[in-house]
C-alpha cells in the first residue's frame, strides 16, 4: 500500500475532525476569475494567513484545521521554535484588518527533519496555534488532497509576495492561475527538482504568472467538483522571479504522512534549549526571547539582549 493510500485512509477513519464533524473544508465564497497576478477579493481564499515577525509578513501558508497550519520549512528554518511568530488569518491587506482578522501566537512547531538548503527537499512545516480560528465562510481550512493533479490542470497560487523580482511587496493579496507542470519539462529549469518532493506549475513565458518573495509557503490549490484542495506550498523558483521559468511547491501528497503524523500522534517538538548565563550577563529588554532571530541583523537588538543573542 502506497504512503498517499495510508495518509487517505487517515484522514477519513483516524481523524474525523477533517471530515464531516467539523467545518467544511475546500469552499470559497468567490468564484476564481505573487508575479503577474491580480488582486484578490476579499477574503476569497479563505484559508490564507499571514506568518509574521514583530509584525511583519514574512511568509504565507494554508489553514488545514481550526488550529492547524502548513507553510515551508525555509520559512522557519533560521529559528525553528514557536517564540517570536504569529499568524493572521482573515487578512486582506498586509497594514490593514478586516472584522474577521485574528491573530494568533504559535504552540508548536514542527519542521521536516530532512530539509535542508541544498536541495529544497522536504520544504514543508506545521505549526500548532495557540487557540482555534472561528470559522466562517470568510475564514475556513482548505482539503487535503487524496490525489495527485495531472499536468495542465488550472490551479491558483495566493500571497503578498512582490509583484516582481526585486520590487515592493503589494498591500493587498494577490492571486493567479497557474496550470500544473509535468515533471519531464520542470526538470529541464531545474536540476534540484525531485519527483517525489516537488510540484511544478505555471505558465512558463515572460508574460505568464508565478510566486515571488513572500509567497513562499503559501497555497497552490486545485478545485474539483467544487471542492479545493491543498496541493502545494511554495518552495522555490529562479532569482529575480522571471516568469519563464516555473514555480516549484512542496509537494503536499507526498507529505500527507508526515503531516498526519504530527497531528495525530503529536510526537515532541524541538523547543529552545535552556542556558546558563555567565555572570552579569542579562538581557536589558522583556522581549528578547521573541525577537532572538533578528540578532544578527538588528544592532539595537543584539546590544539589549546580550544574553539571548550570545552576545556577553
Amino acid at each position: 500500500m502506497s504512503l498517499l493510500a495510508i495518509a487517505t485512509i487517515l484522514l477519513s477513519i483516524l481523524v474525523p475532525s477533517f471530515s464531516q464533524h467539523e467545518a467544511e473544508c475546500g469552499k470559497r465564497p468567490f468564484s476564481a476569475r505573487v508575479v503577474n497576478g491580480e488582486n484578490a477579493e476579499p477574503h476569497s481564499w479563505p484559508w490564507q494567513f499571514s506568518l509574521r515577525v514583530n509584525g511583519h509578513h514574512i511568509c504565507g501558508g494554508s489553514l488545514i484545521k481550526p488550529n492547524w497550519i502548513v507553510t515551508a520549512a525555509h520559512c522557519v528554518r533560521n529559528f525553528p521554535y514557536p517564540q517570536g511568530y504569529t499568524v493572521v488569518v482573515g487578512a486582506h491587506r498586509r497594514k490593514g484588518t478586516t472584522s474577521v482578522q485574528e491573530e494568533f501566537e504559535v504552540q508548536t512547531l514542527y519542521k521536516h527533519d530532512g530539509f535542508t538548503m541544498n536541495n529544497l527537499k522536504h520544504d514543508i512545516a506545521v505549526l500548532e496555534l495557540k487557540g482555534s480560528v472561528k470559522i466562517s465562510d470568510k475564514v475556513s481550512p482548505v482539503c487535503l488532497p487524496t490525489e495527485e493533479p495531472a499536468p495542465g490542470t488550472e490551479c491558483y497560487i495566493s500571497g503578498w509576495g512582490r509583484l516582481r523580482g526585486g520590487g515592493s511587496a503589494p498591500d493587498i493579496l494577490q492571486q493567479a492561475m497557474i496550470p500544473i507542470v509535468s515533471h519531464e519539462e520542470c526538470k529541464k529549469k531545474y536540476d534540484r527538482y525531485d519527483r517525489k518532493a516537488h510540484l511544478c506549475a505555471g505558465q512558463g513565458h515572460a508574460s505568464g504568472s508565478g510566486g515571488c518573495q513572500g509567497d513562499s509557503g503559501g497555497p497552490l490549490v486545485c478545485e474539483k467538483d467544487g471542492t479545493w484542495y491543498l496541493h502545494g506550498a511554495v518552495s522555490f523558483g529562479k532569482r529575480g522571479c522571471p516568469t519563464k521559468y516555473n514555480t516549484v511547491f512542496a509537494r503536499i501528497t507526498t507529505y500527507l504522512p508526515w503531516i498526519m503524523d504530527k497531528l495525530v500522534n503529536r510526537p515532541p517538538a524541538p523547543t529552545l534549549p535552556p542556558k546558563t548565563p555567565p555572570p552579569g550577563c542579562k538581557d536589558k529588554r522583556e522581549d528578547c526571547a521573541s525577537n532572538k532571530m533578528w540578532c544578527r541583523f538588528m544592532p539595537d537588538i543584539k546590544r539589549n539582549c546580550p544574553f539571548t543573542c550570545d552576545n556577553c
